[in-house]
């Protein structure tokens, strides 16, 4: 009888030990499923104001290369149209990463998989950004060089590899740091944020 008393006492509490351990578990998914949500959220705002600003550069790009470019001619008109085309292509870029990276949310997935996707495509999303603007500012630079020689490229040779030169040395001095530090206090910090709820997760 005893015995039989001590089974049954046994039984209960590895049960309520095994309750408490789901209970755990559940809660911790819940707070983890938040903060992924508001880091989310966070994201999500990054997206629309940078969207917004490249919307805002259109007009921008038009006046300054219409105005201030006179020297070129017409050509003008096509390299705007061309400039317009880029920014409109980056937006493109942006709308097809956010919709990669945010797809998920209304899926019913388990969350370690949501996470998993989400960080793959953010961190993709990252490393095109970066060549992207790599790209952008060497085109801008070769560019503003030829427009300035314009009328005499023949003559204007030594200036141009002068220049370019320059232009490498502030490709590594400047733009990739500034571009490395853009990407990761817009969007690194929601990255790190998020492998840390992964790892969170598998951890328990």
């Amino acid at each position: 009888m005893d015995i039989d008393r001590l089974k049954g006492a046994w039984k209960t509490y590895t049960a309520d030990l095994k309750e408490k351990g789901t209970k755990g578990t559940e809660e911790l998914r819940e707070i983890l499923s938040r903060k992924s949500q508001h880091s989310l959220r966070r994201l999500r705002k990054n997206f629309l104001i940078e969207a917004g600003i490249n919307v805002a550069a259109i007009p921008l790009v038009l006046i300054i290369i219409i105005s201030q470019f006179t020297q070129v001619g017409d050509h003008r008109y096509y390299l705007s149209g061309f400039l317009v085309l880029l920014l409109m292509s980056f937006l493109g870029f942006l709308y097809h990463s956010y919709m990669k990276i945010f797809r998920y949310e209304h899926l019913e997935l388990p969350l370690e998989e949501k996470l998993e996707k989400q960080i793959r495509n953010l961190r993709l999303f990252m490393t095109n950004y970066a060549v992207i603007g790599y790209f952008m500012y060497f085109l801008a630079f070769v560019v503003s060089l030829l427009i300035s020689a314009y009328d005499n490229l023949a003559g204007e040779l030594l200036r141009l590899g002068v220049g370019t030169l320059l232009g490498v040395v502030l490709f590594f001095v400047l733009v990739r740091p500034m571009v490395r530090y853009y990407l990761k206090k817009l969007y690194g910090m929601h990255l790190d944020a998020l492998k840390r709820y992964l790892e969170e997760l598998n951890d328990q």
